[in-house]
């Protein structure tokens, strides 16, 4: 009896340094994926982001995710903002263009004022909302614990993709209630002058220099207004086509 308690002991001092070592190597398996995933997701970044003239944010497909491991959520944050930032515009911004555009004639103008009011306060919180996404984006961009390699190329990528959309959206988001706002200063100024105006589709003829000079005044500021709207918005478009 005394022997085989020898024997049994002898058993556990050796096979418990051996199943250590197997643990040891099966940690180390697990580890060496990540420098492939780290390769594959940064060939990814600059082939199909950087590389591109205009912005691209694919989505991943299952084979992609596999092959990034744990760096496709990192680029979820991308995504994420991107899903956001869309949804938001096509509630907000493709709308008030859609008016805008309809508004061809002054006789639409004036009939369409309160609508175009309504944008108008609408779009002073559009700003914010953006600003708040991009908030949320940057916080966890901030948080992210990459290889310097790959920290380099994702900062390119996130800057392209994120930063500077975001950017000009707010510009068009700063610009777009005071270009609102002077176009339903016109309509109302158009409207208040009743019969001393006289309207021929888009040609407008007042009874009085004051009166023209008045209507003068809102257009000079509304011109180059909108005429930088519009340069932010063609940028918008050039950036996702």
């Amino acid at each position: 009896m005394h022997y085989a308690t020898k024997t049994s002991h002898f058993h556990r001092t050796f096979l418990m340094p051996f199943m250590l070592l197997m643990m040891i190597f099966a940690v180390s398996g697990c580890g060496d994926k990540e420098p492939a995933q780290r390769k594959a997701f940064m060939d990814f970044l600059q082939s199909r982001i950087l590389d591109k003239q205009v912005l691209a944010v694919p989505q991943l497909t299952e084979e992609e995710k596999k092959q990034f491991g744990e760096y496709s959520k990192d680029y979820a944050i991308i995504t994420g903002f991107h899903h956001q930032m869309n949804t938001e515009l096509n509630s907000s911004l493709v709308p008030v263009f859609a008016g805008m555009n309809s508004v061809n004639s002054v006789n639409a103008l004036v009939e369409q004022r309160d609508d175009l009011k309504k944008m108008a306060d609408s779009s002073l919180n559009w700003k914010e909302k953006i600003i708040t996404l991009r908030t949320q984006a940057d916080t966890q961009h901030s948080a992210l614990k990459q290889p310097d390699d790959l920290k380099k190329l994702y900062d390119q990528a996130y800057d392209k993709t994120v930063v500077k959309p975001s950017e000009i959206t707010e510009q068009v988001f700063d610009l777009l209630p005071k270009v609102l706002n002077l176009i339903v200063e016109k309509a109302d100024f158009i409207k208040s002058q009743g019969k001393n105006v006289t309207i021929t589709g888009n040609r407008l003829q007042f009874s009085t220099q004051k009166q023209l000079d008045k209507y003068n005044a809102i257009q000079q500021q509304l011109v180059p207004l909108n005429a930088q709207l519009m340069e932010y918005s063609r940028q918008m478009q050039q950036m996702v086509r």
